[in-house]
């Protein structure tokens, strides 16, 4: 599942499918994996690949998310992880 939230491309990343650089990986794990990229650079077809995260580790998280310490742009508000928690509700 992909979904846009803020500027960011959100990609859910399922036990069997693919993911990391050109995608040459394999998810084996039960617990899904949450990627964000940043859609502003179309460095790949989802944007720039900022960070993953497993659904459990995000689960509940309240507030807003600090994607990468060293680049203050890549931040999800508070309303855009509601937007993250409401996904993760719906499909996990």
């Amino acid at each position: 599942m992909v979904a846009s939230i803020e500027k960011y491309t959100v990609r859910f990343v399922n036990k069997g499918d693919t993911y990391g650089r050109d995608f040459c990986l394999t998810h084996d794990k039960e617990d899904a994996l949450i990627e964000f990229y940043d859609s502003r650079y179309p460095h790949t077809e989802f944007g720039q690949f900022v960070t993953r995260y497993y659904v459990k580790t995000l689960r509940g998280h309240d507030g807003r998310l600090d994607l990468d310490g060293g680049i203050p742009e890549w931040t999800v508000s508070a309303d855009g992880m509601a937007q993250v928690q409401q996904l993760i509700e719906q499909n996990y």
